[in-house]
């Protein structure tokens, strides 16, 4: 490739198109599955539970902390989809400094997506600050204004860190994004837009004068093409509940704190699987997400007003939970090495089934904590009803699911 005939958009446009081809084509999958159905029931009963919730809220409400949760996430976090690749630190680098068009296509890309998201927030939490201060369109309009600001300026810093030598700076630059995304946030909705402009540009100023003396790279692939890799493994894992992804990578976490729970298990054929699955969910991003999923729910069963949307609340945290639960069977598909030891698969289905069982009881404990807390003795129903449910779930219906699997594979 000649110097003079390198076009750097035309490389992004190619791979912007191959990658959006691929996760069309998987999003097709999740469309078979009726994920995009469930989807919009949860839009629907989520808000129709918000109204009925916010007619019985009080006006001095402290919506400032759920705003600050809802908005300050979609608002500091800026990751940059590169679309770049492992070879490009080589054949690339030549190329270097006509990479820009590339770079600015990559970043209008991400900051779009991101924008589109973070307005979704903010609608979602506006009826919660309408309700307690009584804002008009005319005050939204301004204050989605004013958050796409913030995202910008975090999207161009956190291009600025990409080039950074030094790690130590960029986890502090990334910290003090943060805090300052934080204090904007929660300055714009307790005092008004303008204070928080008036912080932004001060913070803006500040950042600017504290990092000029920071080491950089032109273009810090090395730091780009991992960053890559974890989005798009992060995206792989999204639609491996669907379909089944070959090029998902696994990404191990030894997580010690938690090795004790598999000692327990006797040393015996029959338990085997139930082993090698229990070990793979707790040292896999699957684990992490199980707790996010966990803490999200018992956070807004903690906020809930009424045993019933607590109730409704955990069973849909039950039921996203068994549907992520649910792709433990294919983590080992293709590992051969279970073919060269004596083991009986037909417990594989079962083990499988257990173990999931188990995952959810331990959730199910964790939500009934918020749901029981100053309740009356009859909300022990909605707990002894989780548990029906799961039992029902992973006992009859996923058991089924992972015999018939079992028997199309052998």
């Amino acid at each position: 490739m000649s110097l003079p005939s390198f076009q750097a958009q035309a490389l992004w446009q190619r791979r912007f198109h191959y990658y959006m081809k691929e996760a069309i084509g998987y999003w097709q999958y999740a469309a078979r599955s009726n994920f995009l159905g469930f989807l919009l029931f949860l839009v629907i009963v989520s808000s129709y539970y918000y109204a009925k919730i916010l007619q019985r809220l009080p006006t001095d409400y402290p919506y400032l902390w759920v705003v600050l949760l809802i908005l300050v996430p979609f608002t500091a976090s800026s990751p940059i989809r590169t679309l770049t690749r492992s070879a490009d630190r080589m054949f690339l680098l030549r190329v270097e400094h006509e990479m820009g068009a590339y770079f600015r296509s990559a970043l209008r890309y991400s900051l779009s997506l991101q924008a589109a998201w973070q307005t979704i927030a903010l609608v979602a939490v506006w009826p919660l600050y309408h309700h307690c201060t009584g804002a008009g369109s005319a005050v939204f309009l301004l204050m989605l204004a004013l958050l796409l600001l913030f995202k910008l300026a975090n999207g161009l810093a956190s291009w600025q860190e990409s080039r950074w030598v030094r790690e130590q700076a960029r986890r502090l630059s990334t910290g003090l994004r943060w805090a300052a995304t934080l204090g904007l946030v929660a300055i714009q909705f307790a005092y008004g837009p303008v204070w928080a402009a008036l912080g932004a540009i001060a913070l803006v100023i500040l950042w600017l004068l504290s990092t000029r003396p920071v080491r950089k790279y032109g273009i810090g692939w090395d730091y780009l093409i991992a960053r890559e890799k974890q989005q798009q493994a992060r995206l792989y894992a999204f639609f491996n509940w669907f379909v089944d992804v070959p090029q998902l990578p696994t990404r191990i976490t030894r997580r010690a704190w938690l090795a004790g729970l598999t000692t327990w298990i006797p040393f015996r054929q029959q338990s085997s699987f139930f082993y090698l699955y229990m070990k793979t969910l707790l040292r896999t991003e699957m684990f992490s997400i199980l707790l996010r999923i966990t803490a999200i729910g018992v956070l807004a069963i903690a906020v809930s007003d009424s045993l019933t949307t607590g109730g409704v609340i955990l069973f849909i945290t039950l039921a996203i939970s068994l549907v992520q639960l649910s792709a433990l069977e294919s983590a080992h598909r293709y590992t051969f090495w279970l073919e060269m030891y004596p083991l009986d698969p037909a417990h594989k289905p079962g083990s499988l089934a257990f173990l999931i069982w188990l995952a959810q009881l331990a959730q199910l404990c964790l939500l009934a904590i918020p749901l029981l807390v100053h309740a009356p003795l009859h909300a022990l129903l909605v707990p002894l009803a989780g548990l029906a449910f799961i039992s029902l779930a992973c006992g009859v219906f996923l058991r089924r699911k992972f015999k018939k699997n079992a028997l199309l594979e052998a």
